[in-house]
């Protein structure tokens, strides 16, 4: 059997194979902290003065340091008194215990202690096992074992015990065969899985735009844009880099909004395309957009909030590009009918004409004159003036460039100067945007958002030599299949991944007790976040746009 019909016959199953040994070891890490757990500690107690006591508790995978959110109480406890402590942990895991017998110095006597659990077996421990079972948490602490109990002597306050070994240990049988059973399943579904006709898996290569054929190299722009916001999200060197992903997003929204118009002019003023066109973008948008709205907002009973958001009168983190982008939508007819009526669909003169408008709109459309409420609870101006840069970027290219004599005769000698110019420019954009990359701190370091409109400007610039570059190395750098594959659930993931970082850090956080590393946090949060993203999109995107 050669490689060419190996690969296809076992690839899949060395693919699945590897997916599932993945989850088999994240699921064993969860299912090993989480279980056993204990409902209730009850400790039968004498002290010689009234006090609380109090049980901190760490799962198997935490650093052992007990910290206070990780601890419950009991009610007071009378002094002089034979008394049942119930502490009530409510399955908490139990693998690391620290018990303090009250804040003050004084004498404790522990005659009896039960673990009850409702998902591993009850333990109860006399005073020769609690005695065998706990160690002194400091130097100020006595252990003695006396008849009938375990006397406590602290001369400071805040004294404590430590288990040395679980109070719950549990079948150790039981999480290996779970965590083996639920990976064996996810094996068997993956195995028989049809990734090529997976919606997610079959768009990269066969999706279809509503005007004209796929330009690959633009989904893969979309894939660079995703990156890099999450590069700005999860790495702190480069905090506000993300600028120029958001830049990115919004020149192409523009640049691909124009495109029709060029192609037909008329289509300005027919109401049935306007309608298809235009109800297409709102219905990629929409469906996500309001599904997360009712998930973080709604059911969380955050009822003004949702209510604003619903309405486009706030933006909360990533949401505020939501609110330009229909804001925007809304100019685009009568914008389009003036490119018809008065400039008679001359690219040229719509070219100057979107020029003026975005140099008018930059300089004079300001916060004092419109406001969009979010992202920070800050008011945002409308960044027009970045669309406006990719309409004119497309207008140049579609109506101007390539109906030139040049473009016939000369365009393939010159494109791959156009990529050269592209990478320099993308190289800037990396470079230049933000100065915390150079060890410059603070919010006048974020040159991309300072001076946005210009490197709204130059994202505009880099699309159309991005488009003049077609059959070059740059053309290819960005319709390699990875990018494209993000390309096409890049808006799922743009709204997601804030929710899968905060996600992974609290994840890793309280299994762990360590703060997730931000290389890891960005690896973790493309893997998480492409894999929900295909979801979604498969789910919730695509049906409502065919």
């Amino acid at each position: 059997m050669d490689a060419n019909q190996w690969i296809p016959r076992y690839g899949k199953t060395l693919l699945a194979l590897a997916v599932s040994a993945i989850f088999y070891a994240v699921l064993l890490v969860v299912v090993m902290s989480v279980w056993p757990a204990s409902n209730v500690i009850k400790v039968v107690a004498e002290i010689d003065h009234p006090d609380q006591f109090q049980v901190y508790y760490n799962n198997a995978f935490r650093k052992i340091a007990f910290e206070e959110k990780f601890s419950r109480k009991s009610d007071p406890v009378p002094a002089g008194r034979k008394t049942d402590v119930l502490i009530k942990l409510g399955d908490k895991p139990v693998h690391r215990l620290r018990l303090d017998p009250g804040d003050l110095p004084g004498t404790a006597r522990i005659y009896h202690i039960k673990v009850a659990s409702f998902l591993t077996k009850s333990r109860e421990y006399g005073p020769a096992e609690i005695h065998r079972l706990f160690r002194p948490g400091n130097d100020q602490v006595a252990l003695t074992l006396e008849k009938d109990h375990v006397a406590v002597v602290s001369t400071g306050e805040d004294p404590s015990l430590i288990a040395v070994e679980p109070l719950l240990p549990g079948n150790r049988f039981f999480p290996y065969a779970l965590t083996l059973a639920f990976s064996t399943a996810l094996f068997l579904f993956l195995r028989r899985f049809d990734y090529a006709s997976f919606p997610a898996f079959y768009d990269i290569t066969r999706k279809t735009p509503s005007l004209g054929k796929n330009i690959t190299s633009l989904d893969g722009l979309r894939g660079l844009a995703t990156v890099i916001i999450i590069i700005d999200h999860t790495l702190g060197k480069v905090v506000g880099i993300g600028a120029i992903g958001v830049w990115l997003f919004m020149a192409l929204s523009g640049f691909l909004l124009a495109r029709p118009f060029i192609k037909n002019p008329g289509n300005a003023l027919s109401l049935s395309f306007l309608n298809h066109f235009f109800s297409r973008r709102v219905r990629r948008i929409l469906p996500l957009y309001f599904s997360y709205l009712v998930v973080t907002l709604l059911l969380s009973k955050r009822f003004d909030e949702a209510a604003r958001h619903f309405l486009f009168l706030q933006g909360d983190g990533v949401l505020w590009v939501i609110n330009q982008e229909m804001v925007f939508y809304l100019m685009v007819p009568f914008i389009m009918a003036v490119n018809y009526l008065v400039f008679r669909g001359r690219p040229w003169l719509i070219a100057t004409g979107l020029t003026l408008l975005m140099l008018a709109m930059n300089k004079w459309f300001t916060s004092d004159v419109f406001t969009l409420y979010g992202l920070r609870n800050q008011g945002l101006p409308l960044f027009a003036g970045i669309f406006l840069a990719g309409m004119i970027s497309s207008y140049l290219y579609y109506g101007v460039y390539e109906r030139s004599r040049f473009y016939r005769e000369r365009h393939a000698q010159v494109s791959s100067i156009f990529a050269w110019a592209g990478l320099i420019l993308l190289i800037a954009f990396f470079l230049g945007t933000t100065g915390t990359l150079w060890g410059k701190e603070g919010q006048g370091a974020y040159y991309g958002v300072i001076y946005w409109r210009w490197y709204g400007v130059a994202a505009a610039v880099f699309i159309f030599l991005l488009i003049g570059s077609d059959n070059t190395f740059l053309d290819r750098m960005l319709s390699i299949w990875p990018l494209r594959a993000v390309g096409l659930v890049s808006f799922s993931m743009y709204v997601l991944h804030p929710v899968i970082i905060d996600t992974i850090r609290g994840a890793v956080s309280h299994y762990t007790g360590v703060v997730t590393p931000g290389i890891v946090t960005f690896l973790l949060t493309m893997t998480l976040g492409y894999l929900v993203a295909c979801v979604t999109y498969t789910f919730v995107e695509r049906p409502f746009t065919r």
